[in-house]
């Protein structure tokens, strides 16, 4: 599934084995921001706990981007449930690591870590 703003901004998402990856197909600014924080905030009206977020293509981030992030991390967590980041790109994680969300922010190098570490405390 893939959602798109009037922008073409894309969030392509799938669900393997209940976990719900959004993989981001552009940067998070103007509607497109909005458009992440309404689609997780239906996810987790539907039940989902545990999202994965892919930002392999998100080049940069700004501090209204890192925001969104956090909401969401927020949002879930409130609900229960996770959000982990995966794929983070080598800017993306000097901002993190400035920001310190590094030590807030669940991240993986890759989407199978990320997957491996939903699974691991689903087992425990």
């Amino acid at each position: 599934m893939a959602t798109a703003d009037s922008d073409g901004y894309l969030i392509q998402e799938r669900d393997v084995d209940g976990i719900i990856v959004l993989a981001l197909s552009r940067d998070l600014k103007g509607p497109s921001e909005l458009t992440l924080k309404e689609r997780i905030d239906a996810l987790v009206r539907e039940g989902h706990r545990q999202i994965v977020v892919d930002l392999k293509n998100l080049p940069y981030v700004d501090s209204t981007g890192l925001g969104r992030l956090i909401r969401a991390h927020i949002s879930v967590r409130q609900s229960g449930g996770r959000v982990r980041l995966c794929n983070v790109t080598p800017r993306v994680m000097d901002l993190l690591k400035l920001s310190r969300l590094d030590t807030v922010l669940d991240i993986y190098a890759t989407e199978e870590e990320a997957l491996a570490a939903v699974r691991s405390k689903a087992l425990v």
